[in-house]
């Protein structure tokens, strides 16, 4: 339940701190794409709600052009197309004959809306205890909430903040760059996701990531999950490289000893090869770093050539 209402007794009494004391590693994801209008609104929630409403399937690709003519990419209502414009784009998705304008804006504002302000609302909250308690925390970085998260780097400037999936669709190429720079200089980390935008292409491309690739001011990089089918980390890294954007060493960094750096309390012990850090290790093949040949965890092979031993 993407606004609370499905919290059990068991949920709301799980404290940052009990948390904290039991392993946890990290603060957040402060926010999401399930409660500011992200991805799993797009290929989740505004599609069960069109199914539901008229037995009608609609792709992510279709979600998101509805969500933005009704919502804009910033998730504000003032924002949206007119009724007659957003007729013209249920007509340009297939929809001419379905429903009407009213009734789809009302579908699309049910599904995204409600959680808007709470989860921007816990933002400031989640800095805030991050600061306290001395503990990284990640944010949904997207239009709908660069504000909000640069606020809470001005507000909150000891604290370890992530900015997650820097490169997030819902930013034009230009809006992605200034934000993640702007928030670096505060102090912030820009992590980018690969989402499923290096092979898979299923919903994005890689022009953001690339963009910020090119800047130069990435941090780290995960995969986000992408409805289940991201791209893996090393794919990226062979793009980068490929690409002639980063030496081999910098962006296997990328994954490895920036991370580390970011989040001692998950991965201190790991992430540099060096004296004294966990023998975790991949070799990969030298001309495509996505291909990994040997495995080695505590420093035993655990696969050799492609074969679990």
């Amino acid at each position: 339940m993407v606004d609370g209402k499905g919290l059990s007794t068991r949920h709301l009494s799980a404290t940052i701190d009990k948390m904290l004391d039991a392993g946890a590693v990290a603060l957040g994801e402060a926010g999401g794409g399930q409660t500011l209008g992200g991805g799993a609104q797009e290929y989740r929630f505004i599609p069960h709600a069109i199914q539901r409403e008229f037995g009608v399937e609609v792709t992510p690709a279709t979600a998101r052009s509805l969500k933005n003519a009704v919502l804009g990419r910033f998730l504000d209502p003032a924002d949206g197309l007119s009724n007659p414009r957003l007729q013209d784009e249920l007509e340009r998705c297939g929809f001419s004959g379905v429903t009407d304008a009213s009734h789809v804006r009302d579908i699309v504002t049910r599904s995204v809306m409600p959680s808007v302000s709470l989860s921007l609302a816990g933002f400031d909250e989640i800095a805030r205890e991050a600061e306290r308690v001395g503990y990284p925390a990640i944010f949904h970085n997207a239009a709908p909430s660069a504000k909000r998260l640069i606020a809470a780097v001005e507000k909150h400037p000891h604290a370890c903040l992530v900015a997650g999936h820097s490169n997030h669709p819902s930013f034009l190429p230009d809006e992605a760059i200034s934000i993640a720079q702007d928030l670096k200089s505060k102090g912030a980390v820009i992590d980018v996701s690969t989402l499923d935008c290096i092979g898979t292409r299923w919903r994005n491309d890689p022009t953001n990531l690339d963009a910020l690739i090119d800047t130069g001011c990435v941090d780290t990089i995960s995969t986000d999950f992408a409805g289940g089918h991201w791209d893996g980390v090393l794919e990226a890294i062979q793009r980068m490289v490929g690409k002639k954007q980063l030496s081999a060493a910098a962006a296997v960094a990328l994954a490895t000893g920036n991370v580390a750096r970011v989040f001692p309390q998950m991965a201190g012990d790991r992430g540099l090869i060096e004296k004294g850090k966990r023998a975790d290790l991949i070799v990969v093949d030298n001309v495509n770093l996505s291909r990994v040949r040997h495995v080695v965890i505590a420093g035993r092979i655990v696969v050799r050539n492609g074969r679990l031993l």
